[in-house]
C-alpha cells in the first residue's frame, strides 16, 4: 500500500478539520449547518498541502488569512455578532455541565449569518493548523489526538452524534498510518497493529456512545464515571467521616471517629444543623445532586432570585427579617476551621445570613454549598442568627400577616416554590407501592397540594419508632434498593437509614424532601460554650437527617432517628404516638410473620462470627492473594527464564539464516531499550543513531537478515559471526553509554 505524500497529508488533514469542526458545532449544539465551515476547512488545508514543498508553499496560508482579515474589516458587525451568538452558545452549553450563572454576551436574536461567517473563518483557521499539523517533522504521535477527540465527545454523549466518534477513530487510524508509514510498504505487524487500535475505537464508539444520538449510556459507564469522580473527590476533599455522601451501597456496621472534623467558633454560641451534602434524587440506593443540565433550565429562576437577595440555603433568616424583624438576633459570626472532614462543602446552618460571603450568586440551585480550589477551603467565616428552627411555627405565623416585606418575600419565594415541587416529590415506583400499602392512602386539606405537615410527621415517626430498630452493626444492604431493604426486610439501621426512609415518606405524603449529612451542634455543646470559644466538632458528631419544606417558609431539619431526639431542641414534641393519625392500626404485626423470619439461629450465628472475625478473615484473604500474585509472578520469572535461554540457544542453532534472524531481532531490541527509535520503525532509520563505524557494518547486517527472514536465503557461518560481532559491539556500547534508566531497560531485554 503505496501513498503519494502530499495526497495521504491532505487525506489526513481534511479527516482532522471535519473532526475537529463536527465535533465543536455538535458539542454545543450550534443552530448552523456544518457543512461550509467543513468544506472551507478542507480547500484551506489542500491548497496548502499540494503547495508543500515548492518555494510559494507559505502563500496559500497567508492568502486564508488575508481572506479571514478582509472578512472582519468588511462585515464588522455581522462578525461581531456572531462572534457573541458563538459565546453564547457556547455558555448555554457549559451551563449544562456545570451549573453556573454567566452574563450573557447580548447577541442579535437573528445571529445565525453571523455564526455562519465565524465559523467558516474557524474552518479555514482549523484546516490551516491541521495540515501544519500532519506535517510537523518533530515525530510526535499522531493518533492519540483523535482518541482524545472520542474521549471528549463521549463525555457529551449522548449530545453528540457517533458518527463524529467514527470520524475520529479514522483520524486516528489515518495519522497513526502518516507518521509511521513514511511512504513506505507497510507490514503485516503495522498492518495487525492499526486493525486492532480501529477494532478498540469501533467498540469503545459502539458502546460508550451508542448508535443513536438520544440513547442513554449504559450503566456500567456511569459506573465507572461515578467510581472515577468518587475516587478524584477523595484525593481533592478527603473522607467524610464515615458519612456515604448518598452512596447507600457503602453503609455498613457504622463506624465513628474520635477525630476533630470541625472547629466552630461563635459570638452568640447556639445549636446547629450544619449542611453538608444534601441528597436532591433517589435511585439506585444512591442520593444525588439534581445534574447540571436538569438545573440549567432553572438558570434565569436563580438569576434573578439572587439579584433579590433570595437564596434558598438563607432562607429561613431572610423570611424571619421580613416576618419577625426585631425578634431574633442575627450577629452571630461563625468561624469554621476544617480539620478532618470533607472540604468539598461548606458547613453552614439552616440561620446562615444572605449576607454571607460562603453563598455565590453565581451558582445555580439550592443545594449544598461548594467550596471553591483544588483542596476546597478549610477555613471560612459566615453570619447567622439565633436558632430559628425552635421558632419556626411562630415565624410561619409571621408571615400570614399582610406588611410590605412579608408580601415581598412570599412573592419571590413562589417562584422557588415552583422549583422545589417540580424536583422534590419523586420517589420509586416500587418505593411508592410499598409505602401505600404500608401507611394506607390520605386526604389532603381543601386548597393543599400535600398531607398535613404535623399528620405526615406523627405517621412517620410511628411508623419508624414501632416498626425499625436502631442498630448501628448492621451489614451492608446488597442485592436490593436500600429503603425497601431496610423497611421491609432487616428493619433495623442507624441514622442514614432512618434519614432514607423519611425523606421518601414526605414525598409520599407529597412534601417535598431531601436527605442531609453534616454535623451537629448540640444544644449541650452550645451550653458549654462561650462567645468566642473554639467548639471540637469530633467524628460522634457526624449525623444524616432529612430536611423538609415548608411552604413560604423553606427548608426545616426533622429528626427521625430516636437516638437523636433529645440531641437538638425542638419546635414541638411528639409524645404517646400510639397509632397513625387519621389512619387504621396497620396489619404488620409479629403474629402475621412466620417463625422462620422471627427467629433465624443460623444466620444470626453466621452475623455475630463475620463482625467478631472479619479483621482476621480479611487479613487472611489479603495474604492468600499476595501469596496467590508471588507464585503467579514466580511462575512467569521461570517461564521467561526458559524462554530466553531457548532464543539465545537460537543464536548458535544449525540454521544460521535462523539464528541471523534471533540474533538481529535481539539487536533491534536493544536499540529500542536504548531510545534509539521506535517499534516497527525499518532498520534504516537506525543508521543515524549509530557510531559513524559501525555504519556500514549494521547495513551490511541488516541486508543479510532481510534476506534471511524475507527472501529465506541460506546463510554461511560466517555471516553468522559477524552479525554476532556486531551484536556484541552494540550491546558494549549502548551498555556504557546509557542511562540508569536505559540500563534498566537494557537489562529487561537481557533477561527476555
Amino acid at each position: 500500500m503505496r501513498f503519494n505524500a502530499r495526497f495521504r497529508g491532505l487525506l489526513a488533514a481534511s479527516l482532522l478539520t471535519a473532526a475537529l469542526m463536527g465535533l465543536m458545532i455538535s458539542l454545543f449544539s450550534l443552530p448552523v449547518f456544518f457543512l461550509w465551515p467543513v468544506l472551507l476547512g478542507i480547500l484551506a488545508a489542500a491548497t496548502v498541502c499540494m503547495m508543500d514543498g515548492t518555494r510559494l508553499s507559505w502563500l496559500p496560508a497567508a492568502a486564508w488569512m488575508a481572506v479571514c482579515l478582509l472578512t472582519v474589516l468588511v462585515l464588522l458587525d455581522t462578525v461581531t455578532n456572531g462572534l457573541a451568538q458563538l459565546l453564547d452558545d457556547v455558555l448555554k452549553a457549559w451551563q449544562q455541565l456545570h451549573a453556573r450563572n454567566y452574563t450573557s454576551f447580548l447577541a442579535q436574536e437573528d445571529g445565525s449569518v453571523g455564526l455562519t461567517v465565524v465559523l467558516c473563518m474557524l474552518g479555514v483557521l482549523c484546516g490551516l493548523w491541521s495540515s501544519r499539523y500532519v506535517r510537523h517533522p518533530s515525530g510526535l504521535r499522531f493518533w492519540p489526538l483523535a482518541v482524545i477527540l472520542a474521549a471528549a465527545a463521549v463525555l457529551f454523549a449522548p449530545m453528540v452524534p457517533v458518527w463524529w466518534l467514527l470520524l475520529a477513530a479514522l483520524t486516528g487510524l489515518l495519522l497513526y498510518a502518516v507518521h509511521f508509514g513514511g511512504g513506505k510498504q507497510y507490514s503485516p505487524a503495522a498492518l495487525r497493529t492499526w486493525g486492532r487500535l480501529a477494532a478498540v475505537l469501533l467498540v469503545c464508539v459502539t458502546v460508550l456512545g451508542g448508535w443513536n444520538q438520544d440513547a442513554a449510556r449504559p450503566a456500567v459507564v456511569d459506573t465507572a464515571a461515578n467510581w472515577a469522580a468518587e475516587q478524584v473527590d477523595t484525593l481533592r476533599y478527603g473522607s467524610n467521616a464515615g458519612l456515604p455522601e448518598g452512596d447507600m451501597t457503602k453503609v455498613g456496621p457504622r463506624q465513628i471517629s474520635g477525630d476533630t472534623m470541625l472547629e466552630v467558633t461563635m459570638t452568640q454560641p447556639t445549636s446547629y444543623y450544619l449542611r453538608g451534602f444534601v441528597g436532591e434524587t433517589y435511585a439506585n440506593s444512591r442520593w444525588s445532586t439534581l445534574d447540571s443540565k436538569t438545573l440549567s433550565e432553572d438558570a434565569d429562576t436563580f438569576y434573578w432570585l439572587h439579584q433579590d437577595g433570595f437564596y434558598a440555603q438563607s432562607q429561613l433568616t431572610t423570611a424571619a427579617q421580613a416576618g419577625v424583624p426585631d425578634a431574633l438576633r442575627y450577629d452571630n459570626t461563625v468561624t469554621v476551621q476544617n480539620i478532618g472532614a470533607s472540604g468539598k462543602y461548606l458547613y453552614a446552618p439552616y440561620e446562615l445570613l444572605a449576607d454571607s460571603d460562603v453563598l455565590d450568586a453565581a451558582q445555580i440551585g439550592d443545594r449544598t454549598l461548594l467550596a471553591s480550589g483544588l483542596r476546597g477551603q478549610r477555613t471560612y467565616s459566615f453570619h447567622a442568627s439565633d436558632n430559628i428552627i425552635i421558632q419556626y411555627q411562630r415565624l410561619a405565623a409571621a408571615l400570614l400577616e399582610e406588611t410590605e416585606q412579608t408580601n415581598a418575600f412570599l412573592n419571590t419565594e413562589a417562584a422557588y416554590n415552583r422549583f422545589v415541587y417540580d424536583h422534590y416529590t419523586d420517589i420509586p415506583d416500587d418505593v411508592r407501592g410499598f409505602l401505600e400499602e404500608k401507611l394506607g392512602g390520605y386526604q389532603k386539606d381543601e386548597g393543599q397540594v400535600h398531607f398535613d405537615y404535623q399528620r405526615a410527621k406523627q405517621n412517620i415517626l410511628f411508623y419508624l419508632t414501632t416498626y425499625i430498630t436502631y442498630e448501628e452493626n448492621v451489614l451492608p444492604i446488597t442485592g436490593g434498593d436500600f429503603a425497601l431493604t431496610f423497611l421491609d426486610g432487616t428493619q433495623s439501621g442507624y441514622d442514614v437509614h432512618y434519614a432514607t426512609a423519611a425523606a421518601l415518606m414526605f414525598r409520599y405524603y407529597g412534601i417535598p424532601a431531601r436527605y442531609v449529612e453534616g454535623y451537629l451542634v448540640t444544644k449541650d455543646d452550645a451550653a458549654h460554650m462561650k462567645s468566642g470559644q473554639t467548639l471540637d466538632v469530633g467524628g460522634n458528631r457526624a449525623h444524616a437527617w432529612v430536611e423538609y419544606y415548608q411552604d413560604g417558609l423553606g427548608w426545616l431539619p426533622f429528626e427521625a432517628t430516636p437516638t437523636y431526639f433529645s440531641a437538638m431542641e425542638k419546635a414541638e414534641q411528639y409524645q404517646n404516638i400510639s397509632g397513625l393519625v387519621g389512619q387504621a392500626p396497620l396489619d404488620y404485626t409479629a403474629d402475621n410473620l412466620d417463625d422462620a423470619e422471627l427467629e433465624n439461629p443460623a444466620a444470626e450465628a453466621l452475623r455475630e462470627f463475620w463482625l467478631k472475625h472479619r479483621l482476621t478473615i480479611l487479613l487472611t484473604l489479603a495474604v492468600l492473594l499476595a501469596a496467590g500474585m508471588v507464585g503467579l509472578l514466580i511462575g512467569w520469572l521461570i517461564f521467561e527464564r526458559r524462554r530466553t535461554k531457548k532464543r539465545k540457544e537460537g543464536f548458535f542453532g544449525a540454521d544460521a539464516a535462523a539464528s541471523i534472524d534471533a540474533i538481529f531481532r535481539y539487536m533491534m531490541d536493544v536499540l529500542r531499550a536504548r531510545g534509539m527509535a521506535a517499534k516497527n520503525c525499518p532498520p534504516a532509520d537506525y543508521v543515524s543513531y549509530m557510531d559513524e563505524d559501525l555504519r556500514e557494518e549494521y547495513l551490511a547486517a541488516a541486508k543479510l537478515w532481510q534476506e534471511a527472514r524475507f527472501r529465506g536465503k541460506p546463510m554461511q557461518e560466517l555471516q553468522r559471526r559477524r552479525v554476532l560481532r556486531l551484536k556484541d559491539e552494540i550491546w558494549e556500547r549502548t551498555w556504557h553509554s546509557a542511562s540508569l534508566k536505559e540500563r534498566l531497560r537494557l537489562k529487561y531485554v537481557e533477561f527476555l
